[in-house]
């Protein structure tokens, strides 16, 4: 059981006992967090990779925190990719890949070839189960690159929506200025039609200002989607994550954002919000970041943990190397760990809160190196 009620020091003093070596294997160098290797969040039969191909978008949404100052993947980080792959795989239970951006399916070429080595090492190694997910925009995602995308294990997508047409169109812009909404709906019917064997959740963005008008979208998505178990809806509130736009976000109290979904959630589902369709997060969250086995690899070869504060130093900790290897800076993983370690729900559901300062972890990390 995760304690609710302990109370995080920011000044804790984390030591690396929890760390992972140069191929992406987790260690546990302390006999009290050897429980630790026994579960998802720490286990090294698990391995969670979280892929940007490309870090340009095709969107220019209006609250996004992304500047698009990477471009797309280069081959020698293709080729690292590949390698750790084939360094962790021979020990794995269960791989997941998770596509990310920029928009990913601006590099399907990329998505699709790692995807495919990926599903090869199934073949060389029976025992491993792999898993492909994206977060996409669903603007470029027709039958015809879903079908691709399915053979080589893509199985879920989350696909953002603003509200009905006229209010998604305000914010989840094309690059060039044109609108997005209809090919979206468009894409996601034809999925819906089809016998393609994935799941969608659909991921409804609502703000202080849009709350109120999300109505006729919710209508169309019981209409069109909630009778088929593959769709699934997920309500999130707009938050200010560091772009150029935050100080026009109105952002909820914590009160208010409760409140809120449970009305959104009522108006879709009704008296079922237990419904497997409606997607919450769980009081017991452990944020990816949070967990030892999960890595974020950008298309510049960067290693880090968290894909909202990509050009915060303290997100990278490390590069992947054209072999596989993992070349980590000192001291960068260990903060992102925390919550491994104190077992706090807050730190564990996002280790960005109370994370040290890149002053503090750089001190930290000298001062280990001068007591040995």
């Amino acid at each position: 059981m995760l304690n609710k009620n302990k109370t995080f020091n920011s000044q804790f003093s984390f030591n690396d006992r929890i760390t992972i070596d140069q191929n992406g294997k987790v260690l546990v160098n302390d006999t009290r967090n050897a429980n630790l290797n026994k579960i998802a969040t720490a286990s090294n039969r698990n391995f969670h990779l979280i892929i940007l191909p490309t870090e340009k978008c095709n969107f220019r949404c209006t609250y996004c925190y992304e500047d698009f100052s990477v471009g797309k993947m280069k081959k020698e980080t293709i080729l690292g990719i590949k390698a750790l792959l084939d360094k962790r795989c021979a020990d794995l239970d269960y791989l997941s890949i998770s596509w990310f951006g920029g928009e990913p399916l601006t590099a399907k070429d990329i998505v699709l070839e790692i995807s495919e080595y990926a599903m090869s090492l199934t073949q060389k190694y029976p025992k491993l189960t792999y898993k492909g997910d994206m977060t996409t925009n669903g603007y470029l995602l027709d039958y015809n690159t879903a079908t691709a995308l399915a053979d080589v294990g893509m199985r879920s997508y989350q696909i953002s929506l603003d509200g009905p047409r006229e209010i998604h169109n305000k914010s989840r812009i094309r690059a060039d200025g044109g609108n997005t909404y209809d090919r979206i709906w468009a894409n996601l019917l034809t999925i819906r039609d089809s016998s393609i064997p994935a799941s969608v959740l659909l991921r409804i963005h609502f703000t202080v200002d849009t709350l109120n008008l999300l109505d006729p979208l919710i209508e169309d998505i019981r209409k069109e989607f909630i009778h088929d178990s593959r769709f699934s809806v997920f309500f999130k509130a707009i938050e200010q994550l560091g772009g150029p736009n935050d100080a026009s976000i109105k952002v909820f109290s914590e009160a208010e954002k409760e409140k809120a979904l449970k009305s959104l959630q009522t108006k879709l589902f009704g008296d079922n919000l237990a419904s497997l369709q409606n997607f919450s997060t769980s009081d017991n969250y452990v944020c990816y970041a949070s967990r030892s086995n999960s890595l974020v690899i950008r298309s510049n070869g960067d290693v880090g943990k968290c894909t909202v504060i990509l050009y915060d130093e303290r997100n990278k900790i490390g590069s992947l190397q054209p072999d596989g290897t993992l070349k980590l800076i000192p001291g960068r993983l260990a903060p992102w760990l925390r919550g491994l370690e104190t077992l706090d729900l807050a730190t564990l559901g996002c280790p960005l809160v109370n994370l040290p300062s890149l002053n503090e972890i750089t001190s930290n990390s000298q001062e280990k190196v001068l007591s040995r």
